[in-house]
């Protein structure tokens, strides 16, 4: 059974307020997570939607860098193919030359010699056999002129077809080169943009799950809360029934006669949860607010209920490390008390302590440096604002 310390005037009445105020805080918090887990699950399907357009961008990177790999070989045989072709363009350009040189050297044998006069070179015959010899060979000169003419007219015309050929068939090849790198380009620049909008959603991500889990860890706080509370109204209500009963006894014992004055309250409303000295204050400190005061020590040393009451929470937090919460009510008032960064917990969820029973040893656990315990004492319950808490020296003399 709780001592006079713990629910000493404490009315059913006034748990029963407090449990309905819990009751309130959990609904607030239900609410809080259902928007939380929409939010986490809308983050999700954009994921998911994003994750499904970076795969088919892949998939068009990868065809678009097959196309320039297949461009680039065809742009490699279209260069050996020019290379035949130029080389081609120089042995037409040397039979031109050759073929130049020959016509202005019978040109200039014709303006030495005046006009090739072909009548006079077979009236010359000598017989009708050596006229014959002469008129097979007169063809043959303006044959081979004439040859020689349409060739060269050929080789021009095969020359400039070549040229162009060759000049129209790099200027496709360059330009469908050009417009795939531009496409591939492209394709990666949307997928850079892509992953930044991932990596954003997966930052969101983990903002509202730590914001979520932080949700759940209030939720559970808050049940234990009601729970404590629950119990302590049942406490407290056996403590009235007795004491009612021992009144009674102690009526009849005194034969009707007036009540008997009422035991004393012995000490304080709390005690020093452990020893050693002050290492940081309550209030400001650094960026932040220090909601309650460090106790320096050694790794061990022992840890104390401040003050009689219902264990509510005791299990390892992220921060706190191995942390009790425990609930109290004295003289009408709910108080709360935090012991954090123990190496180790004696005490359970549900747990009736006494003023100065021990609950764990000091530790360095959680978001801590040195070992210290971490002590906070709160009028009213711990809310994740920790609104309600005060210097622990205004109770408690250190």
């Amino acid at each position: 059974m709780l001592n006079g310390s713990f629910v000493h005037a404490a009315s059913v009445s006034e748990l029963n307020k407090q449990k309905q105020e819990l009751e309130q805080k959990k609904s607030s918090v239900n609410s809080e997570l259902n928007e939380a887990s929409q939010k986490l699950e809308e983050n999700k399907s954009k994921q998911a939607a994003l994750s499904a357009d970076m795969q088919k961008l892949d998939t068009e990177i990868q065809e678009a860098t097959q196309k320039l790999d297949e461009i680039n070989q065809q742009i490699n045989q279209k260069n050996q193919e020019i290379t035949n072709l130029e080389n081609e363009i120089i042995q037409i350009e040397e039979r031109i030359k050759k073929r130049d040189q020959l016509l202005k050297e019978r040109a200039r044998a014709m303006q030495a010699n005046g006009s090739v006069k072909y009548l006079d070179v077979l009236l010359g015959a000598q017989s009708f056999t050596d006229f014959i010899s002469r008129v097979t060979a007169v063809s043959t000169i303006m044959e081979a002129d004439k040859s020689i003419i349409e060739e060269h007219k050929r080789d021009h015309k095969l020359l400039n077809e070549n040229k162009l050929k060759v000049e129209q068939e790099k200027a496709q090849m360059e330009t469908l080169k050009g417009q795939l790198e531009s496409t591939k380009a492209t394709l990666e620049t949307k997928k850079t943009e892509k992953d930044q909008i991932l990596a954003q959603l997966k930052e969101e991500q983990d903002s509202i799950e730590e914001y979520y889990m932080d949700l759940q860890e209030q939720q559970q706080v808050y049940a234990n809360q009601e729970a404590a509370i629950k119990k302590a109204i049942e406490l407290e209500q056996k403590r009235q029934a007795e004491a009612a009963k021992a009144q009674q006894r102690e009526v009849a014992a005194s034969g009707g006669g007036g009540s008997a004055p009422a035991a004393p309250v012995t000490g304080g409303l709390f005690i020093r949860p452990t020893g050693g000295s002050i290492t940081s204050g309550f209030g400001g400190r650094g960026s932040g607010h220090h909601f309650g005061i460090d106790i320096g020590g050694s790794a061990g040393d022992p840890v104390y209920a401040a003050a009689s009451g219902v264990v509510y929470r005791s299990y390892y937090s992220p921060s706190y490390g191995n942390v009790v919460f425990i609930t109290h009510y004295i003289n009408g008032q709910t108080y709360d008390t935090i012991y954090a960064h123990l190496s180790s917990r004696s005490v359970n969820e549900g747990d009736v302590v006494q003023q100065g029973q021990y609950i764990g040893a000091k530790g360095t656990t959680g978001q801590s440096t040195g070992v210290h315990l971490h002590f906070e004492l709160h009028v009213g319950k711990w809310n994740d604002a920790k609104s309600n808490a005060v210097d622990p020296r205004s109770y408690i003399h250190f």
